[in-house]
């Protein structure tokens, strides 16, 4: 009987050794986090601030980049509106001074608006963003004044090709151009 009582002595001391063990193991899981845990997750999350700050940062800088050719293009489209809104032939006969006094598509013809000075067909000065920009109308006889042929209709067509440029101050342009026959 002797036996059976020291194998259940050191069975007791074996329990008490794993449950000793087991305790400091439940005390370290509750320290928290060492200082290399700490050093590895402050990293990566680092890394993954960086990466969604560069992707925010390349949009705006897309976003800005895309407003500015709008505007760039918004001031083609309203002087070509402004210039074809007017007569093939002048009314009162003669060249016109001054854009006030603009009254046929051939007034326009050279002329030009530096940056700091686009202002609208009033005279009105276009907002801070718009001047960045200049802006300048061409107006000749279309293919040196033999006309263009139109798809349909099997004769060459005279009139005038008119030319709107719109330059900014890093050199990027914008060109449109417009043809109107003659009536």
């Amino acid at each position: 009987m002797s036996v059976s009582y020291t194998s259940n002595m050191v069975r007791a001391g074996l329990s008490q050794h794993r449950r000793a063990k087991a305790s400091w193991r439940s005390k370290r899981r509750l320290r928290g986090l060492t200082l290399v845990e700490c050093l590895v997750a402050s990293s990566i999350l680092a890394f993954a601030v960086l990466a969604i700050v560069q992707a925010v940062v390349a949009g705006q800088m897309q976003t800005v980049d895309a407003l500015h050719r709008a505007r760039g293009l918004e001031l083609a489209e309203a002087m070509m509106d402004e210039v074809m809104r007017l007569p093939y032939t002048d009314p009162n006969g003669g060249s016109e001074v001054g854009r006030a006094n603009f009254d046929n598509l051939a007034d326009y013809q050279g002329f030009s608006e530096a940056a700091g000075a686009v202002a609208d067909a009033a005279g009105v000065l276009y907002t801070a963003p718009f001047q960045d920009f200049s802006r300048s109308v061409s107006i000749a006889p279309a293919n040196g004044g033999s006309g263009i042929t139109v798809t349909g209709l099997g004769a060459a067509l005279p009139g005038l090709t008119i030319t709107v440029t719109v330059q900014d101050s890093a050199g990027v342009t914008w060109t449109l151009t417009s043809f109107r026959a003659q009536p």
